[in-house]
């Protein structure tokens, strides 16, 4: 009897462990992961190699623990720091804690040899590895280098193939592409964020490149000092409190790194031209939309002919915050004239409320786009938290592209000296009007129609669908004068245009999209914009907008009972259990009345 009992209650035990397990999905227990891995993909083969070793000795002050993985891969090069070994070439370490200042103790998990850390494949190599072997909740991921805003980020004075004294580095093109597959290795999700410990990056072509991919961004308007981060002071809070969101840690990162030039310590010495801001990147295609309206509108013509407003913009951005350390009067002579946004919107409300008091559609304007990058009151905006040196309180953070004309000369036609043509290979140029609006202002191609833009809000980038399902798929589109139609179309195929979609402005779209012809996997969905032309003959067609695109992953059909209803796994898990229960039971009064 004793033995019998003994095993009922075993099989009691048992049971009750099996129970859990199948009510977490019947697969087994989830595997533990960390909090946080916070990747760091240091470029330090340039001159900035005594930078990324100190780096790293800040980053060991921190360490990893259980919680929080902070990996980095560093390229060093052989010129500038004989410290450490003096080796070259790329290594990864899970950077382990220590107190030594100057020697990095972490351990060697791989010597890659000579790599080129400008090429965007290195960079996705070194993300698939991260998160393969030490796989989080949430990821963060820093560039490290030089960085030259739109023009690119990570530059590499060592390149296998490549003569000396040439280089290689990550264009926008190439970071939207690494961005894009990065978010697919992490399963299809945004990665929390992204961070730029380099020069100029906080710029709109920078961060329109990423709005799909991260949720979070965190980069400077100025030039950074060769410091860059100050990685202890930004680690240890992570490190002792793990479960912190993106939006916290991307504080932490503006604060600490403004306090390291502003506080009087020698390491690293104060600096006086410093701004890093956060930005909440899900909020880019608002922001986008507004300044669509505030590009068209500054372009637009006065009575005369020419650019109501030359003039005031001339003076707005010849006063406004200037990111050039060398900006003097007119002239930006480093080569990048990258202004603040904000401040020049406050500049070009003051000088067209002179001139044009009577004008509210510009001056509203001006400060609908400031409410869209600062928010109000508890309402965050775009640039969620931003800090700055206590000699530029203009400089709010976010910066623009806008080389100005050798000349205030309204007469003279011409791109500036200084005006870069890879700018308009970014996406922000092809898709949005700034671009359209600088062309005017030199008097190149003046805006006499503007082209359409248009947006795609739903789905959002690589939703898991059913093919049994109705997608709907919505969005926003503008145009000045009339939006004529918005078409769509999946997989290179045939455009269609959706019925009824047509209006002046801002024009929301939605339109329910059959998707039951799809085969499982990833389809592309693109959408663009006609506009109507303003000419009278009926046979010019209008502007087309290059088009945007999403993506669906579409899961292969679910099962289906002999009746047609879908069966959920928890249903099955629900029955084992009941059957599990009921068995005992049975059990125990079989036990009982043979023992009774």
């Amino acid at each position: 009897m004793r033995s019998k009992l003994v095993t009922m209650l075993m099989m009691m035990l048992l049971l009750l462990g099996i129970i859990p397990a199948l009510l977490q999905g019947g697969e087994g227990q989830e595997v533990q992961m960390a909090d946080w891995t916070f990747m760091v993909y240091m470029d330090s083969d340039n001159n900035l190699e005594d930078a990324g070793i100190n780096d790293m000795n800040e980053m060991e002050l921190a360490g990893s623990t259980d919680r929080v993985n902070i990996v980095v891969q560093m390229d060093r090069i052989d010129e500038y720091d004989t410290t450490n070994g003096d080796w070259t070439g790329a290594r990864r370490f899970r950077v382990e804690k220590d107190n030594d200042p100057l020697i990095i103790n972490s351990a060697l998990l791989e010597d890659l040899g000579e790599v080129n850390m400008g090429d965007p494949e290195e960079l996705i190599r070194f993300a698939d590895w991260s998160m393969h072997n030490f796989p989080a909740k949430k990821y963060a991921m820093v560039l490290w280098d030089h960085g030259g805003a739109f023009r690119g980020i990570c530059y590499d004075d060592t390149v296998p193939g490549l003569p000396a004294g040439e280089y290689d580095m990550i264009n926008m093109t190439e970071m939207n592409y690494a961005a894009e597959k990065i978010y697919q290795i992490a399963g299809n999700r945004k990665i929390d964020l992204w961070g730029f410990d380099a020069c100029l990056m906080a710029q709109m072509a920078v961060l329109y490149e990423l709005k799909d991919f991260v949720k979070v961004g965190v980069a400077s308007g100025y030039n950074e000092p060769g410091d860059g981060w100050p990685y202890d002071p930004i680690l240890m809070p992570l490190v002792g409190d793990p479960g912190m969101d993106e939006r916290e840690l991307a504080e932490i990162i503006v604060h600490e790194y403004i306090r390291s030039y502003e506080d009087g310590a020698e390491d690293p010495e104060d600096y006086p031209m410093v701004t890093q801001a956060a930005f909440d990147l899900e909020k880019m295609d608002d922001l986008v939309l507004v300044l669509d309206r505030f590009a068209e509108e500054l372009a637009s013509k006065g009575p005369l002919g020419g650019m109501e407003y030359y003039t005031q913009i001339y003076l707005a951005r010849k006063n406004a915050n200037s990111y050039d350390m060398a900006s003097v009067f007119t002239y930006d002579l480093t080569g990048y004239p990258l202004y603040d946004v904000v401040d020049f919107t406050l500049m070009l409300e003051s000088y067209i409320s002179s001139a044009f008091p009577k004008n509210t559609e510009i001056l509203d304007l001006c400060k609908v786009l400031r409410t869209s990058i600062l928010g109000t009151g508890s309402q965050p905006g775009f640039m969620f938290y931003s800090e700055h040196d206590r000699w530029h309180p203009d400089a709010n953070g976010l910066s623009m592209y806008f080389p100005n004309k050798e000349t205030g000369d309204p007469n003279l036609s011409g791109f500036p000296s200084n005006y870069l043509m890879s700018y308009e290979e970014t996406g922000y140029a092809r898709e949005h009007l700034w671009n359209e609006f600088l062309h005017a202002y030199y008097g190149v191609d003046p805006i006499e129609d503007s082209l359409p833009t248009i947006t795609i809000k739903q789905p959002s980038f690589n939703a898991t669908v059913d093919r049994n399902e109705i997608l709907m798929i919505s969005g926003t589109a503008y145009d000045r004068e009339m939006i004529d139609r918005v078409e769509i179309r999946i997989d290179d195929g045939d455009w269609k245009a959706l019925p009824g979609i047509t209006g002046q402005g801002n024009v929301v779209w939605l339109n329910q999209l059959d998707i039951s012809f799809l085969g499982p996997g990833v389809h592309v969905i693109e959408a663009r914009a006609r506009d109507r032309p303003t000419n009278t003959d009926p046979g010019t067609p209008g502007h087309i907008t290059d088009p945007v695109r999403t993506q669906i992953f579409v899961v292969e059909d679910r099962e289906m009972g002999d009746d047609g209803l879908e069966f959920p796994s928890w249903v099955l898990t629900v029955f084992l259990v009941i059957v599990i229960i009921g068995a005992l039971a049975f059990g125990v009064m079989v036990f009982r009345g043979r023992n009774g």
